[in-house]
């Protein structure tokens, strides 16, 4: 206890509580008659007639009676009920504590007990329950007759019953400028007085709103008259229903935590740095978010001149109790009316206490508080003269969407984060629709995010909702909430039309721009955000419906390279958005996009062009496209490595197939394209991402550096023989042999040469085929059947094995983990036989099918074979070229270039005489075994149907074998076949010639 000022303390281990006094509302709620005539002050305005005051007195032993019926608990589940979200709204718990008060507690509550306590026991309590209920209602029945009685009217009591609820009224008291020195005790004491008087006052004023209805509810039993019950609803509920919210707005400071910033929030990370020694920014970071520190310790450092005061609250002086009442008087007083003390009430405040809030990064409190106020004035009468007053309803609902805003980056996500963006939309176009709203909204401090805007007096509604609706649009970009920023760029997009008439007849040259500038920005401002949430749709439609073309042409470049880089362009290509008059501008842009893109991104612009111009049936121009493509990529496989040069040139190559798909569907007259393309405009590194408004005109080069420039005119045969030379070129690739295309027409005979030795037979035909015609058609497929006779000699397959290599490869071991000693080719030369047997097939599969080019393909193969190696046996099949049909072939060894006569020469000129006199033999006994018919073709001479010639070169070079001693034995006897076969042709001709003669006569 301190002696000096009377205050009474209880110190407990680290912590002290005070006594502090009860006010004069206080003493006369739980006074006696004699308590309340001592302390009703005409301060308080109730009257001090004596009769009065017995009315009081008896009405307060009613309150106490209900208060006593429903329990402490009434108040606390009133009052958690307002706080909690959804709550339930006040008009259902008053009817349902009245229902109470009336019945008693309902059935589900019986069973509840029957379940714990046991049958008997619930059954004794419900007996108990229902005496205390009819004890309850027939003393208050018996109360409020004499209440009646004593007041002699109804009207009398509701006087009493106005002028009690008037104690409850906050007092306005008018604060000194040093109102810092009022504080000189722990700001706690302060904050903690204010919250027990609060509960206090909104217990006792909900106690006399449930008198007030439950004598509604009985108002036939005590003579309630219709006027009283209409004074009481009409009058005395919403008085009481209003200082109830006061009184829990007040009470909710007091008891509800502060909120901590959150960590998203930069500022806050940088003022947790304490770089600067600002001692009131370390005192809100330490304090902001504790347990012990609520939101009316921010409220009452905020009354005070600055922070820095709150060390002046010491406890070196207990507090007088009475001190501590009238500080929270103050308190309040400043919570509810300002520091002016102006008749006033926590809703008109409530602008200024949400500011603070606000400025301290109390985003959940704001809310709760604003969203209470503005409920509240929706109920009230007093609604449309708020709302008309100073726009004071506007700035509400203006700092309401800014703080429903501002909560959306703190954590919140999905459909929490979709109601607030949806709530702030609301409160921010209520904001803008209230009468007097521009002078309200600018006369708003920084806090509430206001940018201030200078307007004439004279300035139209519409034109301040066109700027408003910037302002809020651009709150929504900062925050990245797309979508909300859209509505309201289209909201002033509605309001601009009739903003800007005015603004054009009045003041047009303060804002400087025409309707179609104002209208492109605000339509670029709507592409912009469907842009962002995806609504691609939607972002055309608004870059069509901007009337301003250099804004227009912006955003549909902007359009396509948002597109293009989220892999969404398809939609310009399929037909889904109908490019009425955009479409050489989509063009345009795409050919922009395509020309400076590295042409490994993808999707590729050229393709997309391609697919573009094939929708709208534009062959040509699509040919046009993919062919600079397949340009494009022949510069890019040049200096690519093995593995990527290939897959390059398969693209290259699918680019050259689509350009003919293309250029096949146009009339063959037109079927060409124009394909100039500089060469040093393809071979670039650096491709700019960004498109100048200006380009710089390039430096010439000199005439001896001038590029050198494609064909303009490329038709589809040139392209075909493209296609076949690409081919080419990357079956060359994966086989690891580089070859490059040079761009001329007709390639060298190296492209065939390394066809053929990479086994890419098939392309070294088409490859001629495509590009060589008449004799030199024959000379390329002379050199390549040669080329492919020359792999079938075994001397070309494997020299290593004759002679002494092979012998020496015979001699060889194994390693010691094989048991098997090779005495013959090891598995080299196993594969070398397959790749023998492998080219014979391939030899023979060709001849067959390309010997209707050339008829003395066969003669040049077996040529090549007996030239390399002149003992080779020649293959059946090659042997049946010469021979053919043998019904065609009866009449001796004539017939096409390579026929037997042919045949015979190539045995006879490389040494194999055997041969060539089995040969001979072989025809000359067919050609005696003619039919009679025709004998008469026997009668032409011998040269007519036998290389005679070559017969009587055999002859000779078999006499000078015999002469030389080469072979005698083998020579003599064919010498003897080849006499034969001459004597009977001669003794053959005599018989017909005598068969003649005697046929004749």
């Amino acid at each position: 206890m301190d002696p000096l000022t009377g205050a009474i303390g209880l110190v407990r281990n680290n912590s002290i509580s005070l006594c502090r006094g009860l006010k004069d509302v206080e003493h006369i709620i739980y006074g006696s008659l004699e308590e309340q005539n001592k302390h009703i002050s005409p301060d308080l305005g109730f009257s001090r007639d004596e009769r009065d005051q017995t009315i009081l007195f008896e009405l307060l032993q009613c309150v106490r009676n209900v208060s006593q019926q429903l329990g402490r608990a009434s108040s606390a589940i009133f009052y958690e009920s307002l706080l909690s979200t959804p709550h339930i709204s006040s008009e259902e718990l008053v009817s349902r504590f009245l229902r109470i008060l009336e019945t008693g507690y309902s059935s589900s509550t019986a069973a509840i007990l029957i379940s714990e306590l046991g049958a008997d026991i619930a059954w004794e309590k419900e007996l108990s329950n229902h005496r205390n209920l009819r004890k309850f209602s027939t003393n208050m029945f018996l109360s409020l007759q004499s209440l009646c009685q004593k007041a002699n009217s109804w009207s009398k009591v509701l006087d009493v019953v106005e002028s009690y609820i008037q104690f409850f009224v906050p007092k306005k008291i008018v604060l000194k400028s040093g109102a810092q020195a009022f504080f000189p005790i722990s700001g706690s004491a302060v904050v903690q007085s204010t919250s027990q008087i609060a509960k206090v006052m909104f217990e006792s004023v909900l106690d006399v709103l449930m008198l007030l209805r439950y004598m509604i509810s009985i108002s036939g039993q005590i003579n309630f008259t219709h006027d009283d019950v209409s004074r009481v609803k009409l009058d005395l509920i919403p008085m009481i229903q209003e200082v109830v919210t006061e009184w829990h707005i007040i009470r909710f400071f007091g008891t509800t935590s502060s909120e901590s910033p959150a960590i998203e929030d930069f500022s806050h990370q940088l003022s947790s740095l304490q770089i600067d020694s600002n001692v009131d920014k370390r005192f809100w970071n330490v304090k902001l978010g504790k347990c012990d520190f609520s939101l009316a310790f921010i409220l009452l450092l905020s009354m005070q001149s600055s922070s820095v005061e709150l060390g002046n609250f010491s406890v070196g002086r207990l507090p007088n109790p009475n001190s501590l009442i009238s500080l929270s008087q103050e308190f309040i007083s400043w919570i509810t009316c300002g520091r002016s003390g102006e008749e006033s009430s926590v809703f008109s405040n409530s602008i200024d206490l949400a500011l603070i809030l606000l400025r301290h990064h109390q985003y959940n409190a704001t809310e709760y508080l604003l969203t209470l106020v503005d409920e509240y004035l929706h109920k009230e009468k007093t609604f449309e003269s708020l709302q008309s007053v100073d726009g004071k309803m506007s700035a509400l609902l203006h700092i309401l969407g800014c703080c429903l805003v501002a909560q959306t980056q703190h954590g919140l996500h999905g459909p929490v984060k979709e109601k607030k963006v949806g709530e702030a939309l609301r409160c921010f176009f209520r904001a803008a629709s209230v009468e007097g709203s521009s002078k309200a909204l600018q006369s708003l401090p920084h806090e509430a995010g206001w940018l201030r805007i200078d307007f004439s007096s004279s300035l139209s509604a519409a034109a301040w909702k066109v700027e408003y609706y910037q302002w809020v649009m651009q709150l929504f970009e900062q925050y990245n909430l797309s979508e909300a920023a859209c509505q309201f760029a289209l909201a002033a997009l509605e309001q601009v039309d009739v903003a800007l008439e005015t603004i054009d007849s009045s003041s047009s040259e303060n804002l400087g721009e025409t309707v179609i500038t104002m209208k492109g920005r605000l339509w670029a401002n709507v592409f912009k955000f469907t842009l962002d949430i995806n609504k691609y749709n939607d972002a055309y439609c608004a870059i069509i419906s901007n009337p301003d073309e250099e804004s227009k042409t912006i955003c549909l470049r902007r359009f396509i390279i948002v597109l293009y880089e989220r892999g969404a362009v398809k939609i310009l290509c399929d037909g889904q958005l109908p490019l009425i008059g955009l479409v050489q501008k989509v063009e345009r842009e795409l050919a922009w996009k395509a020309e400076r893109s590295d042409i490994s991104t993808k999707p590729n612009a050229f393709k997309l062009l391609y697919a573009f111009e094939m929708h709208r049936h534009n062959w040509r121009k699509a040919a046009s496209y993919i062919y600079l493509y397949s340009v494009r990529l022949r510069t890019e496989a040049a200096v690519k490595d093995h593995q990527m040069r290939s897959s390059t040139l398969q693209e290259r190559l699918n680019g050259l197939a689509a350009a003919i798909n293309a250029l096949q569907l146009v009339n063959p007259s037109y079927a060409w394209i124009d394909a100039s393309v500089d060469e040093t405009s393809i071979d670039r590194e650096n491709y700019p991402n960004k498109k100048a408004r200006t380009t710089k005109q390039e430096q010439s080069p000199p005439d001896d550096a001038l590029p050198q420039k494609l064909p303009s005119y490329i038709d589809v045969e040139k392209l075909e023989k493209e296609f076949v030379l690409t081919s080419a070129e990357y079956l060359l690739s994966l086989a690891n042999i580089k070859w490059t295309f040079t761009g001329n027409e007709t390639p060298s005979s190296n492209l065939i040469d390394l066809l053929v030795e990479s086994n890419s037979c098939d392309m070294a035909f088409t490859v001629i085929l495509k590009f060589w015609k008449g004799s030199c058609l024959k000379r390329e497929l002379e050199r390549v059947f040669i080329s492919m006779a020359l792999k079938c000699c075994p001397s070309k397959l494997a020299p290593s094995l004759h002679g002494k290599g092979r012998k020496m490869h015979g001699l060889l071991l194994t390693s010691s983990q094989d048991e098997l000693v090779h005495d013959s080719f090891d598995a080299a030369a196993i594969a070398q036989q397959y790749a023998g047997n492998s080219h014979w097939e391939t030899l023979e599969l060709y001849l067959d099918k390309y010997r209707q080019f050339h008829p003395r393909l066969p003669l040049i193969v077996a040529g090549t074979l007996l030239s390399a190696d002149s003992q080779i046996e020649l293959p059946l099949w090659l042997v049946r070229h010469f021979k053919g049909d043998r019904n065609e072939s009866r009449f001796g060894m004539t017939g096409t270039e390579s026929n037997s006569a042919s045949l015979f020469r190539l045995y006879v000129d490389h040494g194999r005489y055997t041969e060539a006199v089995n040969l001979l033999i072989e025809y000359t006994e067919t050609f005696s075994a003619i039919r009679p018919a025709d004998v008469i073709r026997r009668k032409r001479p011998f040269a007519a149907w036998f290389p005679y010639t070559s017969v009587e070169r055999l002859w000779c070079l078999l006499e000078e074998s015999i002469k030389s001693g080469h072979r005698n034995d083998q020579c003599e006897k064919l010498k003897k076949l080849l006499h034969g076969v001459l004597v009977n042709h001669l003794n053959l001709l005599k018989v017909d010639s005598d068969d003649v003669r005697s046929s004749v006569s």
